[in-house]
């Protein structure tokens, strides 16, 4: 009897070290680009490869950069639309400037109180092949891209390397919350 038990296991064994493990991360992306789709749906993901890694501090330094460009060319325009007389467009970039000037004092904030966990990984950049079928419809085989947050959450999925680090700033602490304040703000403004 323990013999026979032992031979189950035995094979038990070898037939689940024969399977390929799954990847958690190919499962996510799947899941990431499957999620609003209705229709029954089958996505493979193949020759999936890490191409880079970013840190909190990289992001941030990156965010960064973009609202002190951002500060600069509206400070700019706003001046232009001074001396021109243009009042609706200088108030308009008033408040432009406004905002970005507060998300930029807050980025530095929230990158000051991370402290040295600005050093641990943000995101890794993935390549991946994916192709399936959504209902009838046949998917072929088509280069993508996405970044992944260490515990596989899937920041962006894009078919174009470019796109790949638009809305990676979403991995920093309270970065949506900021600009959700913003939008809450605006819609408060207009109520009125």
């Amino acid at each position: 009897m323990k013999r026979i038990l032992l031979m189950a296991w035995v094979v038990l064994a070898m037939g689940s070290c024969s399977q390929k493990p799954s990847d958690p991360v190919a499962e996510a992306i799947v899941a990431a680009m499957t999620k609003d789709i209705q229709e029954p749906c089958s996505i493979q993901i193949s020759d999936l490869q890490l191409l880079d890694s970013t840190t909190f501090a990289t992001e941030f330094q990156r965010r960064i950069g973009i609202y002190e460009i951002r500060i600069d060319q509206n400070s700019s325009r706003f001046e232009k639309y001074v001396r021109e007389g243009k009042k609706n467009n200088a108030t308009k970039m008033f408040y432009e400037l406004q905002r970005d000037t507060k998300i930029f004092n807050e980025l530095n904030v929230m990158k000051e109180l991370m402290g040295p966990d600005t050093l641990n990984t943000a995101y890794y950049d993935y390549s991946y092949t994916y192709s399936g079928k959504v209902g009838d419809q046949r998917l072929p085989a088509r280069q993508a891209y996405a970044t992944v947050t260490p515990d596989c959450r899937v920041i962006t999925f894009t078919g174009d390397r470019k796109d790949l680090h638009k809305a990676t700033g979403l991995v920093i602490p309270g970065y949506q919350e900021l600009l959700d304040s913003f939008k809450e703000e605006k819609e408060a403004g207009e109520g009125e």
